[in-house]
C-alpha cells in the first residue's frame, strides 16, 4: 500500500494527476493534512489506512521536517513494516507505478529531478 501526504490536498491532487495519466490505482491512498488538523489527526489518519493493509505501508510526503513527514516518522516507530519517504512529485509517483522495482523507482524518481 501506499499513502500519499502533504499540505492541503496535495496527496490527493498528485494522485488524481497520476490515474489521469497512468489510470486508476487501486493501492494508493491519501491523507488531507488541512489547517485545523494537528499531527496526532494525521497519525490516526495514517493507522486507519495501515489497519486495512495486507502487507508493507509506504508514506510518501511531500517536504521533509514537514508536519506530514513528522508524524510518518512517529508513526513509523510504531508500526513494522511502514517505510517513509520525503520529496513527493508527480515524476517520483510515475516511476512508482510504472516500474515493479521499489528500489529502482525510487533511484529513477532522484534522476528526474533536472534544471532546465
Amino acid at each position: 500500500m501506499i499513502i500519499l501526504c502533504g499540505h492541503g490536498k496535495y496527496g490527493e491532487t498528485l494522485k488524481n494527476s497520476l490515474e489521469m495519466i497512468a489510470g486508476k490505482q487501486e493501492n494508493i491512498y491519501t491523507v488531507d493534512f488541512t489547517e485545523d488538523m494537528s499531527v496526532t489527526d494525521i497519525i490516526e489518519r495514517y493507522n486507519e489506512r495501515i489497519a486495512a493493509a495486507a502487507d508493507g505501508v509506504s508514506i510518501y510526503c511531500d517536504i521533509p521536517g514537514g508536519s506530514p513527514a513528522n508524524a510518518a516518522l512517529l508513526t513509523k516507530k510504531r508500526n513494522e513494516g511502514v517505510r517513509v519517504f520525503t520529496g513527493l512529485n508527480l515524476s517520483m509517483l510515475l516511476s512508482l507505478v510504472m516500474e515493479k522495482d521499489s528500489e529502482k523507482s525510487l533511484a529513477d524518481a532522484k534522476d528526474s529531478i533536472k534544471e532546465l
